[in-house]
């Protein structure tokens, strides 16, 4: 088959700003928006010489044979679309035009790129649109300097419009601060642990600045040596903090440059020496220095300061914090212990009490027993921390997450990840959580997007590796999906989040023999797998798809019911499976149970199968779960959960309101 021949065309993307939070106030106001800026597009393009080539939500594209004819029809456009702000961007290059009309190419990505750069009511074109438009244009477009454009590796020159007359202001992309761990001179343990602490601590600092990107410690710090030349470019950082830390008995001599990533060029730079008591007032002093050479304001004068510690209790938070990122249970336990001794000689350190907040959450997530005390060990760990430290995010957040002890305080839990988030905005582990509350209350589409942030921000954390390849081969790609969880499988082979994945898109897609072979090393990572119901549940779904008839269909429902009922521990894993196989009434009741004896659930499950607390009900909105949905009586279990309620009062619905056939609202709303 011939290639489609290439052309040069004139690209403008548009789209409404603000429509996400427009489509939650008011869904029919938003699609009105969305139907009117199409019609006025569609008559506009035909007056310039032009044609809408694609529409996708709530923006479009559209093709021109001229810079001039292009931002012609966008003022036009802009001009008479008075009810909502629109944001365009223009940009002139090569595509390919496809047998349904679309084009596609990188003059389109270009176009789309300037728009999500682009200010409410403006455009922003490419240096060849400027160079192509005509003089009365050209003289409109105000320089913006050179912007770094999303997924590219050069700087582009960009020009702005308001067609109002007002003055267009700059609007850069977002800097992307990756902080690197510190080289050290020697490579004994203790020097490294400072190094490695100093740079995490300069990384929470700079990650509350306004403004500012910062990649999470899990990625950043996976680069050291020979491999921090790749930094840069692998986790598409703008900018690069490395510096070195050389310890002696007593003090300690840090030297930190920040330089930009696509030049190389260093922009700041400094030495700094002090006894190793000052180690967190040395972190601060980099993260205001940095903030300024990225002039970006650090707006956290009034923050409370790190207390000083001894170079004793310095390493032993920087150890614990290591043990806390592997994610493994004796290392959480471990660093618990740590953290535990750390707090009584440094009852101040609200570092210190949220991070124990946090271990000791995961401890009981994993723990089958004393989860009464881990619940209150947290409670407390986190509201020492906002005593010491009002704007503790990781603090707010484990509040949230024990909130979900308690299904049902679905507007209490909300308001703390707000809070979390409010305080730590660029935190990847805060992005994620938020994420899987929205899931658990059926905001699918947007809790899948605050993990791709997440995820953005720490693409090499295999927890937030493991969620987004599922969240992407569930919603966008199977193969880019599956790409992802297998890349985070190459280097993390024992994470047991990143294996549960692989293993569920395996089955769902067929895969059969990938899927027995992934179960079977399963049985390496968990003890007790093999003797579990949700192992012996997956080999008899597989069997049966394998080899499937009628009455091998009937009795695995029947056997799955038993099974909830037997084992408690596995009800919520085998009500997905029955919901799969279209048993969507028998697995309403399970679901109905289990969610009301949640407990014996968390405290009996599988590690791979116990979410972060407070987030079962994400089960009920999953891809596997569609049917489920489908179901009139899916209303009366979310009336049981307090989330119709939740629902009415904040008038925020779940995406599957629009999804089933039936009224959904007027269901959750009769009881």
């Amino acid at each position: 088959m011939a290639e489609a021949p290439r052309k040069l065309a004139a690209i403008v993307s548009v789209d409404i700003a603000g429509f996400s939070a427009l489509a939650e106030r008011d869904a029919g106001e938003a699609l009105a928006h969305v139907a009117r800026v199409r019609v006025s597009a569609t008559g506009i393009a035909d007056k310039h010489n032009g044609r809408i080539f694609n529409t996708a939500g709530d923006g479009l594209m559209l093709e021109f044979a001229s810079a001039t004819d292009a931002l012609n029809a966008s003022i036009a456009l802009c001009e008479a679309e008075t009810k909502a702000k629109l944001r365009f961007g223009v940009h002139v290059g090569e595509v390919t035009e496809a047998t349904n009309g679309d084009l596609l190419g990188h003059g389109v990505n270009v176009a789309a790129r300037l728009q999500a750069e682009a200010a409410p009511g403006t455009i922003l074109v490419s240096q060849i649109v400027y160079d192509n438009a005509a003089p009365e244009l050209a003289q409109r477009l105000a320089p913006r300097g050179k912007i770094k454009l999303a997924k590219m590796r050069t700087l582009t020159s960009v020009y702005a419009l308001d067609p109002s007359g007002a003055a267009v202001k700059a609007h850069a992309t977002t800097p992307v601060l990756a902080v690197l761990a510190f080289d050290t001179a020697t490579r004994d343990r203790a020097s490294r642990t400072l190094a490695d602490g100093v740079s995490e601590e300069i990384l929470y600092t700079v990650s509350r600045v306004p403004g500012l990107k910062v990649i999470g410690s899990t990625s950043s710090f996976a680069f050291r040596g020979r491999d921090k030349p790749r930094a840069a470019k692998a986790l598409n950082a703008t900018h690069i903090l490395d510096g070195s830390v050389r310890r002696t008995d007593d003090r300690v001599r840090v030297a930190a440059h920040l330089s930009e990533a696509e030049s190389g060029v260093v922009l700041w730079s400094e030495r700094y020496d002090r006894d190793l008591a000052d180690a967190f007032a040395l972190q601060e002093e980099i993260a205001g220095e940095v903030a300024k050479a990225l002039t970006v304001t650090l707006g956290e004068a009034s923050r409370v300061r790190a207390p000083k510690l001894t170079a004793a209790l310095s390493d032993s938070y920087f150890e614990a914090r290591e043990l806390m990122r592997t994610g493994a249970i004796p290392c959480i336990q471990a660093a618990a212990a740590a953290l535990d001794r750390i707090v009584r000689d440094a009852p101040d350190f609200a570092r210190a009490w949220a991070s124990l907040a946090s271990a000791k959450l995961e401890m009981l997530r994993l723990s089958r027993q004393d989860r009464a005390r881990l619940v209150d060990d947290a409670r407390e760990a986190a509201e020492r921390a906002l005593g010491a430290d009002p704007s503790m995010g990781e603090a707010y957040a484990v509040l949230a997450a024990l909130e979900g002890e308690f299904l049902g305080r679905w507007r209490e839990r909300e308001a703390l990840i707000e809070k979390a988030l409010a305080a730590e905005p660029n935190n990847p582990l805060l992005l994620f959580r938020h994420g899987q509350f929205l899931v658990s209350i059926g905001r699918v589409e947007a809790g899948y997007a605050q993990q791709g942030r997440a995820f953005e921000l720490d693409p090499l954390d295999p927890m937030l590796a493991a969620f987004h390849g599922y969240n992407v081969w569930s919603k966008k790609s199977k193969d880019d999906g599956k790409r992802i969880l297998d890349e985070a499988a190459e280097r993390y082979a024992d994470n047991v989040f990143v294996w549960f994945m692989r293993l569920n898109t395996a089955a769902l897609d067929g895969e059969f023999v990938k899927a027995e072979a992934l179960r079977e090393d399963g049985t390496r990572l968990i003890p007790g797998l093999k003797e579990s119901a949700s192992y012996k549940a997956g080999e008899r779904v597989q069997q049966l798809m394998m080899a499937p008839s009628p009455e091998a269909f009937m009795k695995l429902g029947e056997d799955f019911a038993a099974m909830a009922e037997a084992e408690p521990a596995a009800a919520l894993d085998l009500a997905v499976a029955m919901s799969v196989l279209g048993f969507t009434g028998p697995a309403l009741g399970i679901f109905g149970e289990a969610l009301d004896n949640v407990d014996a659930w968390r405290a009996g499950a599988l590690e791979t199968t116990r979410p972060h607390i407070g987030y079962e009900t994400a089960l009920l909105f999953i891809g596997e779960t569609m049917q489920l949905r489908m179901n009139a009586e899916f209303p009366q279990l979310c009336v049981r959960l307090g989330l119709a309620r939740y629902w009415r009062d904040a008038d925020v619905w779940p995406d599957c309101a629009a999804e089933v056939p039936y009224d959904f609202k007027a269901a959750c709303s009769a009881s």
